[in-house]
């Protein structure tokens, strides 16, 4: 008896091992694939796995460039695994697409490519304007007559990321399909609204405003960035790799020729002459080999430029940053960066020529990039910050009353307040420091500073723009994290803060 059942465990084992269906995959570059051009959006990937276990390796692949000139490459990579029987879901968010690049995906297993699709694009769509209703009942609105209007029912639909709301427009809510969403949905949709406002109840139509409704359809720019205009190298300029240091050369130098000098006068043509004049070139030769390639290992400039948007009710801050890579050597670049990263991208400005790939482990917030020699590099990113800054802000006829008390762990520098075009200069707050301040708005002067500062950023939330007036200065401290791989580097910073105040 024994026998017989170890035969049909065996039996069972075999055909297990032996029998294999293929995959279902179910993939979606946007919401039911809905999606806007020159917006971020999520791209879901369904697989239903018939067989047994399986470990798969995803990537996702984003371009952005000139198709004949030079391109930037990013692949998005994750490792999953997929028990028998059962379905798993990835979501990427992906950055506003190159509308001339598809969105590409391979799918391996064991190092052999089971799956690879080219997601294409069809510009008739994808500029529209794009509404969600999530609930069954589409209000009675006067939407344009290009819009597209997407519906959901079920929660399954929606994504994780917030920022992968960004593909809409206007976001309408029934008050009961809300109450049935589970928590982690509800957070990413409020906090959506805390920095965009384009999400409302259905029941809250009139205070729709008609700009929301009336959206022209998008005008396609070319060459495709994403963040600022232009590049902008400026953190680069006048940076000094850490190693090696003038004093150290000029030491050196000094030392080998003294040793020279006295060798030629006090040891030449003496016993051993030779093997010291050997050991004196050995040694040097040895220093300097160790002083180049500590140079060239470290010879690293890196600038940040960021522009954050904080709401001051929530004190949850949206960051859009840019990164410039500059190396004099040509070398392989891996990093680890801070878990409030949540998109990485490679960015593409002219003139940048051939081929760039930066490769991103998501799960592991790794990235790995390859830097020719003496040229620039950009990456690209959104990142999310909690910074508790309490401001309790009076406008009165002739002035304006504050009181800032910072408790984050950052100093505030140059704080401004902006009115229209004007401006007024306040100061810093040191962390932890409380202050009251009173401006007066005949001290209001222009012309606005941070209007010309904007005037290179492409991408801008739109809360701002409503805003007349602002609160902005510089953190000089790193908000968002980036270790470089055995690389000894200084990062030159610009980080902007913006706070709105007042309509």
């Amino acid at each position: 008896m024994k026998k017989i059942i170890l035969l049909i465990f065996a039996l069972i084992f075999l055909t297990s091992i032996s029998y294999s269906q293929e995959l279902i995959f179910d993939i979606s570059l946007g919401i039911k694939s809905e999606w806007k051009l020159e917006r971020f959006l999520p791209l879901f990937i369904d697989i239903y796995n018939p067989g047994n276990r399986i470990t798969l390796n995803i990537e996702a692949i984003y371009n952005q460039g000139l198709r004949y000139a030079g391109y930037c490459e990013t692949v998005y990579q994750e490792n999953i695994e997929i028990p028998p029987l059962s379905n798993k879901k990835i979501e990427f968010l992906i950055p506003p697409i190159d509308f001339r690049y598809p969105l590409r995906l391979r799918i391996w297993h064991n190092n052999k490519l089971i799956r690879e699709e080219k997601i294409d694009i069809s510009l008739e769509r994808i500029v529209l304007p794009l509404i969600l209703i999530l609930g069954k009942n589409i209000p009675s609105l006067p939407f344009s007559e290009k819009a597209r209007i997407l519906r959901i029912y079920d929660e399954k639909f929606l994504p994780l990321n917030y920022k992968a709301y960004d593909n809409f427009d206007l976001i309408l809510i029934e008050r009961a399909f809300w109450d049935k969403l589970p928590t982690n949905l509800k957070n990413s949709i409020t906090m959506y609204k805390i920095l965009t406002g384009r999400v409302y109840f259905t029941d809250e139509v009139k205070k729709i405003p008609l700009e929301l409704l009336k959206i022209p359809p998008v005008n396609i720019t070319i060459p495709h960035n994403t963040i600022l205009y232009t590049p902008d190298i400026s953190l680069l300029q006048g940076q000094k790799f850490l190693y090696p240091d003038r004093f150290i050369i000029t030491a050196a130098l000094i030392i080998y020729f003294v040793s020279l000098f006295l060798w030629k006068n006090f040891l030449f043509k003496k016993r051993f002459s030779f093997i010291t004049f050997l050991t004196i070139i050995s040694i040097f030769s040895i220093l300097g080999f160790q002083v180049k390639n500590s140079f060239e290992k470290d010879a690293l400039a890196v600038g940040e430029k960021s522009l954050i948007y904080l709401d001051p009710n929530t004190f949850v801050g949206e960051n859009y940053f840019n990164v410039s890579l500059f190396s004099p050597f040509k070398r392989d670049i891996s990093f680890n960066y801070s878990p409030n990263i949540f998109l990485l991208y490679n960015a593409y400005y002219q003139p940048q020529k051939g081929k760039v790939s930066l490769f991103i482990n998501r799960k592991e917030n790794k990235g790995k990039i390859i830097l020719e020699k003496n040229r620039v590099y950009f990456l690209e990113g959104l990142s999310f910050h909690f910074l508790p800054i309490n401001i309790d802000f009076k406008e009165l006829p002739d002035r304006f009353i504050l009181i800032i008390e910072n408790n984050s762990n950052f100093e505030l520098r140059d704080l401004v307040l902006k009115l229209g075009n004007a401006e007024n200069y306040i100061g810093s707050i040191t962390k932890g420091e409380r202050k009251d301040i009173t401006v007066w708005k005949s001290g209001l002067k222009e012309p606005s500073l941070l209007n010309e500062i904007l005037k290179n950023y492409r991408l801008k939330t739109s809360l701002i723009s409503k805003k007349r007036i602002l609160l902005w200065g510089r953190i000089k401290e790193p908000l968002n994290q980036f270790n470089f791989d055995d690389i000894k580097t200084e990062v030159y910073r610009d980080n902007i803060l913006i706070i709105p105040l007042g309509e």
